[in-house]
């Protein structure tokens, strides 16, 4: 069999040809080898001076495939087809034994809760490579691809639920002895119902965030407020003493276990009725070992939450859902 190489002056100028034949314009495949066009216009001369026959008919309407084109089309493309499949497939299996995993996490749940953890999942997963994207604040969808992210949104089949939604409001032993617990949204009666207390508060949401706390009236009035960009920053001053911080269970409930943040109010947990999920953005279903990292959290969560549930600070905290979560499509 005679070799490409020995046929055609360059493989570039077949790949070339196979852009512009699919586009149909020249224009188009330029833009995706980011070139210019009259460069593309020179590959596929060459290509059929290399041939020996004219592959495109040139015309003020664009370019049109010869006969020789579509011969040509027809094999070039199954053989790029056959390539694209193959480095695909190569690619996968090396993603899938790559040991990196890459978790892109809220900063307040990893600084919060993850990072005492981590030298036991470390010893648990001794091949894994970790690598943390950290988020500063509240986001509506994970960017790139990762193997394992969290999102908060409503629930939905065969997500992995690392832990319902649920929000308390939060502070130190010290300030609670100091100022005591806010009264709840039925016996507040405007500014002075918050007087003397300080509240930390995420820019990122509005101040009507507390309602179910102050009520309506008296959400973002009264007392003295302090405004954060980054969740964890937020967790730590409460753990300061600081004032009071509205806690999301999934962050603050390793903090509620150890005591160093204790509920701030008498009216229990507010349950939004969306999850925390775990997913990830990586084509296909989530990676063995990052399945593997993602049950654990899960385990650790559901025993934080176990313990906490019985503090007295509200209603039982419904469960995780269990059902077959771990073999689904990747979530894009």
């Amino acid at each position: 069999m005679t070799e490409l190489s020995h046929l055609i002056s360059s493989p570039k100028s077949l790949l070339v040809f196979e852009a512009a034949a699919r586009h149909g314009s020249f224009s188009r495949a330029a833009k995706d080898f980011n070139i210019s066009q009259p460069s593309i216009s020179r590959n596929i001369a060459q290509l059929e001076q290399d041939i020996g026959q004219p592959l495109f008919v040139r015309g003020a309407g664009g370019a049109s495939l010869t006969e020789a084109g579509q011969f040509l089309f027809a094999a070039a493309s199954e053989g790029l087809t056959r390539i694209a499949e193959a480095v695909a497939a190569l690619r996968a299996q090396s993603d899938i034994q790559s040991p990196e995993i890459v978790l892109s996490l809220s900063n307040a749940f990893v600084t919060n809760w993850l990072v005492s953890r981590l030298a036991v999942l470390s010893d648990s997963f001794p091949e894994a490579v970790l690598r943390f994207d950290l988020v500063a604040g509240t986001r509506q969808k994970v960017a790139g691809e990762v193997d394992i992210a969290t999102l908060i949104a409503d629930p939905a089949p065969g997500a992995i639920v690392l832990a319902p939604e649920v929000i308390v409001p939060v502070c130190s032993p010290d300030y609670l002895s100091a100022h005591g617990r806010v009264a709840g949204p039925d016996a507040m009666s405007g500014e002075n119902a918050v007087t003397g207390h300080r509240f930390l508060h995420l820019s990122d949401h509005p101040k009507s965030i507390w309602a179910p706390v102050l009520g309506k009236s008296a959400a973002g009035t009264g007392g003295i407020w302090h405004e954060f960009s980054d969740y964890a920053a937020i967790v730590q001053a409460a753990m300061d003493g600081s004032g009071i911080a509205l806690g999301w269970l999934s962050v603050v409930a390793g903090s509620l276990r150890s005591g160093r943040l204790v509920p701030a109010w008498d009216g229990g947990w507010i349950e939004t009725g969306r999850v925390v999920q775990l997913l990830s953005t990586r084509p296909g279903p989530m990676r063995p070992m990052a399945q593997d990292i993602a049950r654990w959290i899960c385990a650790r969560m559901d025993e934080d939450i176990e313990a906490v549930a019985d503090l007295g600070a509200g209603p039982r905290v419904r469960r995780r859902p269990q059902h077959n979560m771990w073999d689904g499509p990747g979530i894009r």
